[in-house]
């Protein structure tokens, strides 16, 4: 299990009250991507993407952006919503069908990333949460 080092919202201009709602430990979304660095350096980068169906959530090495994307760096790694994490031996999980949803866990705490938007499934969004919205896909 590789240790959490640091965590970033790399956001898009207009999308800056997730970093308050991280700090306050609320339910938020947003169009950019999660960045998670971990000790020794290496980036996991979680965003949603189109597979293994439209609008999942996907990880890998590197940005799912282009540079020219814009993105703005933002570090949320001592906000309620990340805090316990942060130091902790973390495990990747996705727990819902079509990764729709992806549980970053250590063995005290837990993050939920999932393809969800503004009370909807399927979207071009990733939301921060501690619990899963109703998988209703109506």
């Amino acid at each position: 299990m590789p240790r959490l080092v640091a965590t970033q919202y790399r956001l898009f201009q207009g999308e800056e009250s997730s970093v308050l709602a991280a700090e306050q430990n609320n339910a938020h979304d947003f169009g950019g991507e999660l960045v998670l660095t971990l000790e020794g350096g290496d980036q996991v980068f979680v965003s949603w993407v189109n597979e293994p169906v439209q609008h999942s959530i996907g990880i890998k090495d590197s940005s799912h952006f282009v540079a020219e994307a814009g993105l703005i760096c933002y570090d949320v790694s001592h906000s309620k919503m990340w805090s316990k994490l942060v130091g902790s031996d973390i495990n990747f999980k996705f727990i819902a069908a079509n990764n729709q949803i992806l549980e970053i866990s250590s063995a005290t705490d837990h993050v939920l990333a999932c393809s969800f938007e503004r009370g909807h499934w399927w979207a071009d969004e990733v939301m921060i949460c501690k619990e899963a919205p109703p998988l209703d896909h109506a």
